[in-house]
């Protein structure tokens, strides 16, 4: 699945960065990289995502959130209430 897919408030694990190597090279060194954990937060118009990565939020374009390959870090049963997101400080 995509950052696109992911469920608002599960917690994902990027698996893949198929963005050009300027794009994947900014994004490790903002810490998204394979292995890290993230949370969607916010669903923007046009498919963009604002993530959370280790304490840090980062808005992403719909593009660029569609070649972010991510799998949950539980899996997620249809019947399973998501997690809530935690409040921002």
């Amino acid at each position: 699945m995509t950052l696109c897919d992911g469920p608002l408030g599960a917690e994902l694990v990027v698996t893949g960065v198929r963005l050009p190597v300027a794009a994947a090279f900014r994004l490790h060194e903002m810490g998204i990289r394979v292995g890290t954990r993230a949370r969607v937060t916010q669903r923007a118009a046009f498919g963009g995502r604002v993530i959370s990565v280790a304490g840090s939020r980062f808005a992403l374009d719909g593009g660029s959130a569609l070649l972010i390959d991510v799998e949950p870090v539980h899996p997620v049963h249809p019947t399973e209430p998501i997690r809530p997101v935690e409040a921002v400080a």
